[in-house]
């Protein structure tokens, strides 16, 4: 068989060795949904973290448009296909809980609660498509290279931005809140954020083998500028979520390869050139966050977050299985309110705990369940990741996702629309499925 003459060719759901031609207007289908997925994730970091209106209904409508394409993809193939996914049910159960809360009236807001519906909705949207098109290992590939170079281009813009910048977004938009400005986010953690799902990609493609040497360079520059970053946006939650999301990629190097003394020396070198480049850079700040670190109930502010949690629990004894209502938290919280503060508090900085006040007992359990399916289906899929594209970007997405879980322990990125949408993204390219799509799915026959 000659792999020049090559052309892919679906075996028929009746599985009756009939083998169907792909067409072309499948296969640029295929590239403009992954295109279009990737175009939509990246406008949310630049649209400010697409925190406004406008954002939020431009994310909503595009993530409707990638399904409408995806629906369009499918009827021009002769057997539409729907791949699984261990978290589909989970997902599904909470979307109805959210639907029982709004059926049922048991929500203190019922607007705020159908907003963030619909956007949780969106969410899933994006979940199911990046399931159903991030399946090919070209597709993958794409999607690694484009947010490899987004991530990069990102990050060497909030850098000049920190050195150039005069407190405002893009340096012409005034920034109305409180929380400290960097690259195109208004609070600097979630930005970290941003970064800690991002980094994992270039750092695991640089330790690769399937590449030449110069390819893995430009992957570890891209990982190292990146993850730099994070430090100097001086955001601690992102700080201590790096390191964790490092100390977990170096234990399973270490568990699962065979030369697990070469990764642990590249993450190690990794490290030093950070440093190096830190110090080069001689930002000031750093050394004063990272002492916080010995004393972290001793920052300015953690004190008030302590005090929401207490009364976070409070909020949570009075409503205790089915919650408050997605997306009140900002509405019912001021009647729990223990001290004083001269600003709304709209988050609990703390998602789990949001999590628990809004949906109640069932739906953090319904949470909790999705975070053991995911680890569960994740750590399937990432056996071969030195040597193979899916395995690789599959632990890249797994540490991506770890980073902001642990991050959410002291902040609230998944209520930022961007890096929300970004997470789940993530989580679908780490769990999408256990089988083998190229082997079972596609044939190769000569002509």
């Amino acid at each position: 068989m000659s792999s020049l003459n090559a052309r892919p060719y679906r075996i028929a759901a009746d599985y009756s060795g009939v083998l169907e031609p792909e067409s072309q207007l499948v296969r640029v289908l295929d590239g403009a949904l992954v295109a279009s997925l990737c175009l939509l994730l990246a406008f949310g970091p630049l649209a400010f973290g697409a925190v406004q209106e406008w954002a939020i209904c431009t994310l909503e409508v595009g993530a409707a448009v990638c399904l409408s394409l995806w629906v369009v993809r499918e009827l021009a193939r002769r057997v539409p296909e729907v791949h699984r996914n261990a978290l589909f049910l989970p997902i599904v159960l909470f979307a109805a809980l959210v639907c029982v809360q709004l059926l049922s009236g048991h929500t203190a807001y019922w607007s705020a609660t159908w907003r963030n519906g619909l956007l949780w909705a969106a969410y899933g949207m994006i979940f199911f498509v990046a399931t159903q098109c991030l399946r090919r290992t070209a597709c993958i590939r794409s999607f690694a290279f484009f947010f490899t170079a987004f991530g990069f281009l990102v990050a060497f813009f909030a850098i000049v931005q920190q050195f150039t910048g005069n407190g405002s977004l893009y340096w012409v938009v005034p920034n109305r809140y409180s929380g400290g400005v960097y690259g195109p986010y208004v609070n600097h953690a979630h930005y970290a954020g941003l970064m800690e799902m991002l980094v994992p990609i270039p750092l695991v493609f640089a330790m690769m083998n399937r590449w030449q040497r110069s390819q893995r360079v430009l992957f570890a520059f891209a990982a190292l500028l990146m993850a730099s970053t994070i430090f100097l946006s001086k955001s601690l939650g992102g700080i201590v979520a790096f390191v964790a999301q490092m100390v977990i990629l170096a234990i399973i190097a270490g568990l699962r390869e065979r030369s697990r003394g070469q990764v642990l020396l590249l993450l190690l070198l990794m490290a030093v050139l950070l440093t190096v480049w830190l110090a080069m850079l001689s930002p000031g700040g750093i050394s004063e966050r990272m002492a916080q670190l010995h004393d972290p109930l001793g920052k300015a502010d953690a004190g008030d977050r302590l005090l929401m949690v207490k009364d976070s629990l409070k909020m949570i004894t009075a409503r205790p299985v089915l919650g408050w209502g997605l997306g009140t938290f900002p509405v019912v919280y001021p009647s729990f309110r223990s001290f004083y503060t001269n600003f709304f508090v709209n988050e609990a900085h703390n998602d789990y705990v949001q999590t628990a006040v809004e949906t109640g007992l069932v739906g953090f359990a319904i949470v909790c369940g999705i975070v053991g399916l995911f680890y569960r289906a994740s750590l399937r899929r990432i056996e071969r990741w030195r040597t193979d594209i899916r395995s690789a970007m599959s632990l890249a997405a797994m540490i991506g996702v770890t980073g902001i879980l642990v991050h959410s322990f002291c902040d609230f990125n998944l209520q930022i629309p961007a890096n929300a949408a970004l997470f789940f993204a993530l989580a679908a390219l780490a769990t999408g499925g256990s089988d083998d799509y190229m082997a079972k799915h596609w044939v190769y026959e000569g002509k």
